[in-house]
């Protein structure tokens, strides 16, 4: 079946995480290179990256993280924090008749951090709007549901081998690997990633890879 339907997760793919990763850092009062340091080690091992702040700061934790974080800084993601492709490929992949979609693991109060972008996109969403984590098939069963395609019908695009190409695929879709940002690098040779329809490096790549998947 042809592709009709592009889906992108969200961090390290359409958003670089960098300046979002950096405030909450500097909020626990953590060197950035023993953070980031950490995280890697983390990614590697295939632990969970919230086991960082229990790590560096067990006294405060996750649960503190998400209960005073987010109302001393107000997190959000600006303009600025897109990838310089995502823009361009977004409105070409329109252009082309493709139905775009964006939905990863984030809070729901990043839906309207992203739809003040004005990004060409007919839909947006998130873990917390539709009360779901990848890699749970349920997610991406709501994308299928979403797209209004059969699952091969879909592409979804995303820097995680774990949480965007294993069950994507495992869905029926066409998973397509971005290397870029941590996990993208890290895991871009993980044996899961055999499972991923092609890898690609940047986004402008998807118009002409897409018709021949």
């Amino acid at each position: 079946m042809a592709i009709k339907a592009v889906f992108f997760d969200i961090g390290e793919t359409l958003i670089d995480e960098t300046r979002s990763w950096s405030g909450l850092i500097d909020w626990l009062g953590v060197p950035r290179m023993t953070a980031f340091a950490l995280l890697g080690r983390l990614i590697v091992e295939g632990r969970d990256h919230r086991e960082l702040i229990d790590t560096l700061r067990p006294d405060i934790g996750w649960n503190g993280v998400v209960e005073n974080f987010r109302n001393d800084v107000r997190p959000c993601y600006f303009d600025d924090d897109l990838y310089p492709d995502t823009r361009p490929s977004l409105e070409a992949l329109k252009r082309h008749g493709y139905f775009v979609g964006i939905a990863g693991n984030q809070p729901v109060e990043r839906e309207k951090d992203i739809a003040a972008m004005n990004l060409p996109a007919d839909l947006i969403a998130t873990s917390g709007g539709w009360r779901v984590k990848k890699p749970d098939p349920m997610f991406f069963q709501r994308v299928v549901q979403e797209a209004h395609c059969q699952p091969p019908e879909i592409a979804y695009v995303g820097d995680r081998v774990d949480n965007d190409v294993i069950p994507a695929a495992a869905a029926g879709m066409a998973a397509i690997h971005i290397v870029r940002g941590a996990w993208g690098y890290i895991q871009r040779d993980w044996p899961g990633v055999a499972q991923a329809r092609a890898q690609i490096h940047s986004l402008h790549e998807l118009v002409d890879l897409l018709p021949r998947l």
